[in-house]
């Protein structure tokens, strides 16, 4: 994944603190690294872990223009990006009934 950019998921989940008409900004502004963009991040986590979250400044380091992790969130503050993560547990556990979030995840992108 040398250089690949930041990846969003196709079906990325947005925190109700996000004004639809500030999410096209907002995303462009992670793409293009811009400092400017002040919002939580939920990635697939590449251990076992299944999801973390990050403040997008981190996501600004050198590192991770060649490490890109899959952004499966956007929120405006932690605690939005916390009810994030538990809407999503509560959507895999309704339709799989187990917690396994990588797994659901990747079934809804095909």
């Amino acid at each position: 994944m040398v250089g690949v950019g930041m990846r969003f998921f196709k079906y990325l989940y947005w925190g109700d603190d996000i004004p639809e008409r500030k999410r096209l900004r907002i995303k462009w502004r992670l793409k293009v690294r811009n400092k400017k963009c002040s919002a939580y991040i939920i990635t697939l986590c590449e251990g076992q872990d299944q999801l973390e979250i990050y403040q997008s400044s981190v996501l600004m380091q050198d590192f991770y223009k060649i490490v890109s992790p899959m952004v499966v969130g956007i929120a405006g503050t932690y605690d939005g990006a916390v009810e994030l993560v538990r809407k999503i547990a509560e959507e895999c556990y309704r339709s799989n009934q187990d917690c396994d979030l990588k797994r659901y995840l990747a079934g809804l992108g095909r």
